[in-house]
């Protein structure tokens, strides 16, 4: 993937005055933004099936299967 990042070169002339290397600079900020977007997907911890089944229920308070029917039953379905 490639990605542009244009600097104005007002800016440029500032940071290149100051003794910085504006492409580095660009670098490492493009660096911290993506250990950034890593870090926030993250996956969520494994939860048991218990605690998975518990925290469905709990999200969806008014939905009830009907007799006879469990949430296995709705997994193996929509695996057909």
């Amino acid at each position: 993937m490639n990605i542009t990042v244009r600097i104005p070169d007002d800016i440029v002339a500032r940071l290149t005055e100051a003794g910085a290397n504006p492409e580095d600079l660009a670098r490492a900020a493009l660096s911290k933004a993506a250990d950034s977007l890593a870090r926030d997907r993250q996956p969520t911890p494994r939860l048991t099936p218990a605690e998975a089944a518990a925290r469905m229920r709990a999200a969806r308070p008014g939905n009830t299967l009907p007799d006879g029917v469990s949430i296995r039953d709705l997994m193996i379905h929509g695996r057909a």
